[in-house]
C-alpha cells in the first residue's frame, strides 16, 4: 500500500547508445550515468520522462552474450499518445513493432523496439481516462 513507483531494470550493451536512442528518438531525459574513472563505456544509467520522471527506466551494462530483452510500459495522456506515434512515424527513425490500435483488455497502444531489442510499449486507457486528464 506504500509503493509509489516502479522503475524497471534493462540490459544494455552499450549505454552510450541507449541513451542516444532514448533522449533523442524517444524524449527521455538524463536522470543519471555512473561511469568509472576506468572504465571508457558508462555502466549503468536512468532515463526518465513526465513529471517528477513518472516513466523511468534503468539501464545497466552487460557483456554482449548476457544480453537479455526486456519490455516496459508506458501510459501517456490520451492527446500525447496519438502525438507520439504520430510524430514517432512521420520521423521514421524508431522501428514500430506494434502499429497504434485499440486492444480488447482496453488499451490503445503502440510498441517501439529500442537497438537493442528492448520494448518499449506506449498506451492510454480506452475507458475511463488516464490519471491527470479529462
Amino acid at each position: 500500500s506504500s509503493a509509489w513507483k516502479i522503475i524497471p531494470e534493462f540490459q544494455s550493451p552499450s549505454i552510450t547508445s541507449t541513451v542516444k536512442f532514448y533522449t533523442e528518438e524517444l524524449g527521455f531525459e538524463i536522470g543519471g550515468i555512473h561511469q568509472s574513472p576506468t572504465d571508457p563505456e558508462p555502466t549503468f544509467c536512468s532515463l526518465a520522462n513526465g513529471p517528477k520522471s513518472a516513466a523511468n527506466i534503468y539501464f545497466r551494462l552487460c557483456k554482449a552474450d548476457e544480453f537479455r530483452a526486456s519490455t516496459a510500459w508506458v501510459a501517456l495522456g490520451t492527446e500525447e499518445l496519438d502525438t507520439c506515434y504520430r510524430k514517432l512515424v512521420d520521423e521514421g527513425k524508431v522501428v514500430i513493432i506494434e502499429k497504434m490500435e485499440d486492444k480488447e483488455w482496453g488499451y490503445r497502444q503502440f510498441t517501439v523496439r529500442d537497438g537493442d531489442g528492448n520494448r518499449v510499449v506506449f498506451f492510454k486507457f480506452l475507458e475511463g481516462g488516464n490519471p491527470g486528464t479529462e
